[in-house]
């Protein structure tokens, strides 16, 4: 009862930031009074079902791709009660998936405000046909899975054998039927069901004003772009907004947008809702799972666990398990790492740890339109796959701006004692040597015959009782024989801390962490019997490459430049004014171009606009 009661105040202190700055505080006091004058199990099914659901929407750069694109997304986090931006979930989970429901591609997306922009890579075998995008955060599994995120895209492969793809009810299809370079699809308009359900809808909308200096421009010339966003009374509007800019061929300007979206009603729900089940990820991913034991499978109960990511900085994590030897790890690191999962006791032998896997195996009904050929734009879907191709063999040589330098991430224990480089001291032949002769404050005692660490208390002046925290590459090792046996060549440095560490509820007596040169473990036989596997976190950030040909060094170079998508920005803001400015530069192609702007309000107005341009 008290984790669920910490699991909802925890839950209500966001969702009160929330309301109080949309101006409803009194739904948040009804809210409160709600969830703490009844027990979790005494909720009636209505406010299970219909209150304090997160919404999601996501907005691409274009809707129609080639194998082996990148696609550019903006997710938006809504509050169902308000249809405002509602900053609850910090991780949004975002899938590509087939009309068979299989996963092309999943991400995971960290975010800090109420939208993000990320996006994927679409593999290069990908089979022409429509996808949907779909995406949910980890609390809005508590709910069927028809009430996530739906949208279509479509994917055109030109080098595959197109046998397997329906012809037109029309049949307006005539060309090459080996492959796709002869005649590619176009857009595809079909019934598209129901997609995330909001509250009814209302007048409340942004009209956007788009504002061209000409209607045609050259290659390699700066395009301004005045936007102004107004509420339905003419005021200014402040507005979250995406902007993209793509060939009117992959673009299609009739897909239902955000305030559309958000007019769709509620639908029925016909199972049970347990908002508990799944908790809201509020300050970052969670990485969940079991720990069991092999011989019965019975859970490892109330046991200290940790997980560790490999590497040359010490990223440890501890907790406990509970009844069912269930944990749950916070995590906040982003890419992909190597991570060790074990109890923190060294006589706890003998399990097997299973991981919960982030995404759901839970489908909806929704399901992308056929995807048809069609023979509408059969030129300028060949003119997109030509500049795509070109794109991509000149790609490694293009001047892009220097990435944001990572920032660094520091050990969990903070700045130690005392840090020993071993490249500032004579070589010796083993690790034993480089703990009796250089690293102060520790030293090795022989019980059992066996070797033991042993620490100098700052403070006292004498050994500490227990035995230290041992690590290599960040990673807890109990056995010391085997860190003992690591070649001294190998060790890059040593962190000393020896003083009593405290976290969340363990306490060691003092850290003696070692890293190798390589940092991966290598230098050490592991045991297999721990866990240890490649986990893919959040994706890193890319930022989309936008040529500045203000230079006339750039602009005239002879780097072809034939981007599919001019300009994508995906955290526009308008100011106080409604009003705010983008620049990009045209490519090197004659074509048609689309420029979209779609946003929303901080109390929830929606709208969109497109407008044309041509480059010649």
């Amino acid at each position: 009862m008290q984790k669920h009661l910490k699991t909802y105040r925890l839950l209500l202190n966001s969702i009160m930031i929330s309301l109080k700055s949309s101006g409803l505080i009194l739904i948040g006091i009804l809210c409160s009074q709600y969830l703490f004058s009844q027990q979790p199990d005494e909720m009636t099914e209505e406010f299970k079902g219909r209150n304090l659901r997160e919404e999601l929407y996501i907005r691409t750069d274009r809707d129609i791709y080639f194998s082996g694109e990148q696609v550019w997304l903006k997710v938006y986090k809504l509050s169902n009660l308000t249809n405002a931006p509602w900053d609850l979930s910090k991780v949004v989970y975002v899938e590509l998936l087939d009309k068979n429901n299989f996963p092309v591609k999943q991400i995971k997306v960290k975010t800090e405000g109420n939208s993000v922009s990320s996006g994927f890579m679409l593999p290069e075998n990908i089979s022409s046909g429509n996808y949907a995008i779909r995406a949910y955060t980890n609390w809005m599994k508590n709910w069927p899975a028809d009430m996530f995120f739906y949208m279509t895209i479509s994917v055109i492969n030109p080098f595959e054998n197109i046998d397997h793809l329906e012809l037109p009810p029309q049949g307006i299809f005539t060309g090459n039927t080996n492959n796709l370079s002869g005649l590619l699809p176009g857009t595809v308009s079909g019934t598209r069901l129901p997609e995330n359900p909001g509250i009814k809808g209302s007048n409340n909308s942004i009209n956007f004003k788009i504002t061209l200096q000409k209607p045609d421009y050259s290659s390699r010339e700066k395009v301004s772009v005045m936007i102004s966003a107004t509420d339905m009374e003419g005021n200014p509007a402040e507005a979250d907004l995406s902007v993209s800019v793509a060939k009117s061929a992959v673009v299609n300007s009739t897909t239902k947008n955000i305030t559309s979206r958000l007019t769709i009603q509620d639908p029925v729900l016909s199972e049970t809702i347990n908002i508990h089940d799944y908790l809201p990820e509020l300050e970052g991913h969670l990485i969940s799972g079991y720990i069991r034991l092999k011989s019965n499978d019975e859970p490892l109960r109330k046991a200290d666990v940790s997980l560790t990511f490999v590497g040359k900085t010490a990223r440890c994590q501890f907790s406990r398990t509970d009844e069912k030897g269930r944990f749950n790890f916070l995590i906040k690191e982003t890419g992909i790492n190597e991570i060790v999962i074990q109890p923190l006791s060294p006589d706890l032998t003998g399990y097997y740890v299973e991981l919960i896997q982030p995404f759901t195996s839970k489908f909806g009904n929704y399901k992308p339109a056929t995807f048809y050929l069609d023979s509408s734009k059969i030129r300028e879907i060949n003119n997109a796959v030509i500049s795509m191709q070109i794109n991509n063999i000149y790609e490694p040589f293009r001047q892009k701006k220097p990435g944001t330098e990572k920032k660094k991430i520091p050990d969990f224990y903070g700045k130690p004692e005392n840090t020993i480089n071993m490249s500032d001291y004579i070589e010796l032949t083993s690790l034993r040597e480089v703990v009796k002769e250089i690293i102060p404050n520790v030293y090795t005692l022989k019980q059992n015959g066996k070797y033991d660490f042993k620490l100098i208390n700052k403070f006292r002046g004498q050994p500490f009782e227990n035995k230290p925290l041992v690590l290599v590459d960040g990673v807890p090792i109990y056995d010391f024989e085997k860190v003992l046996s690591i070649n001294s060549k190998d060790i890059e440095r040593a962190d000393i801390i020896n003083t009593r560490y405290f976290y969340s509820e363990n306490v060691f007596d003092g850290i003696v962490s070692f890293i190798t040169k390589k940092g991966n473990l290598s230098a050490i036989e592991f045991d297999n019997s721990i866990f240890r596997q490649v986990y893919e976190a959040c994706v890193v950030q890319n930022e989309f490459y936008s040529p500045d040909y203000s230079n006339d060094s750039l602009k005239n170079n002879r780097i072809p430049d034939y981007r599919n998508t001019l300009y994508w920005v995906p955290d526009l803001q308008t100011r106080k004014d409604g009003k705010t400015e983008i620049g990009f530069f045209t490519s090197d192609e004659s074509a048609d171009y689309t420029i979209l702007v779609e946003g929303i309000s901080s109390d929830g107005k929606t709208g969109s606009s497109n407008v044309s341009f041509s480059v010649k």
